[in-house]
């Protein structure tokens, strides 16, 4: 019983590094835009599709294929930003929301004409499928591992990156203070792009990452988005912290969950964390009490 317990919560914790790094994604267009991009999900799906056509179309191995989602992700990011985000900011906050919700379903549609509307395999960064480690009898992927890893490696990327560098303050002085920061000489409207390019960037990195365990493609992408939505709101979504916690236990509980009860009863109650958590505490666990959220 202990032993499947925890083969549930590694399950759990490697697809909540999906939920994770899209909860961030969310942190990062909030900070900027002030909107909340729920097309992210599909930019998850997107990403591990084009790792799978950089190993099955052009023979690379699959890091190349991460590292090539990862740079794709940040080009269509800015694409996005440009396309798609700024012109409906002219609108006002809600016409943000509602064009990247029409985008979630052009892309949905979209890969599915590409690709096809099957989940694709995707080979593991170890080279050899299922390969595992067995502590305590609990049988690791050592994919599982790759991803733990990976997630702490971007999520440290993310810290330096706004906390750490003059680039990183930049965007951030842009996001909390436009007119200020176009007053020191800083491009806002660049400052906006680029972190839209990071957060679809975390997107089709977590794609890519969970493919091997998951596959790629499919519909999935509206539920990647919910759920880590849902984490991000149960962390707290001004906290990038909050958020990686956030994401990692809902992955448990989804799996935790999974493994107990009938799969019609899981997202049901994965969903109510949303309601929860909006009514008990909206900042989130690690959220500032002032946190806006306006």
């Amino acid at each position: 019983m202990i032993t499947f317990v925890f083969q549930l919560a590694v399950a759990g914790l490697t697809v909540g590094a999906a939920y994770a790094l899209v909860a961030l994604g969310y942190h990062v267009i909030l900070r900027a835009t002030r909107s909340i991009n729920f097309s992210q999900g599909e930019f998850v799906v997107l990403g591990g599709l084009i790792a799978y056509t950089f190993v099955h179309a052009f023979h690379a191995p699959p890091w190349i294929g991460l590292l090539g989602a990862t740079i794709a992700g940040f080009a269509l990011g800015l694409l996005f930003e440009r396309a798609v985000l700024r012109p409906a900011a002219r609108n006002g906050e809600v016409a943000v929301v509602i064009a990247t919700i029409g985008c979630a379903f052009v892309l949905l549609y979209g890969h599915a004409l590409l690709w096809g509307s099957l989940p694709q395999p995707l080979p593991p960064f170890t080279g050899a499928e299922g390969e595992a480690i067995h502590p305590g009898g609990v049988a690791i992927q050592k994919q599982s591992l790759w991803v733990f890893t990976l997630l702490a490696v971007a999520f440290a990327a993310l810290w330096l990156l706004f906390d750490r560098t003059t680039f990183g303050k930049a965007i951030r002085a842009a996001a909390g203070n436009p007119i200020g920061a176009q007053l020191v000489g800083i491009d806002v409207n660049a400052a906006r792009s680029a972190s839209v390019g990071i957060a679809v960037a975390l997107a089709a990195f977590g794609g890519t990452l969970i493919g091997p365990v998951t596959l790629v493609g499919g519909t999935v992408g509206t539920a990647i988005a919910i759920k880590g939505f849902v984490g991000a709101i149960v962390g707290g979504l001004d906290s990038p912290v909050g958020c990686v916690a956030g994401g990692l236990t809902v992955g448990v509980i989804d799996k935790m969950l999974a493994g107990w009860l009938p799969y019609q009863a899981v997202d049901p109650i994965v969903y109510a964390l949303l309601l929860l958590g909006l009514i008990v505490r909206p900042q989130g666990v690690f959220g500032r009490k002032d946190a806006v959220r306006d």
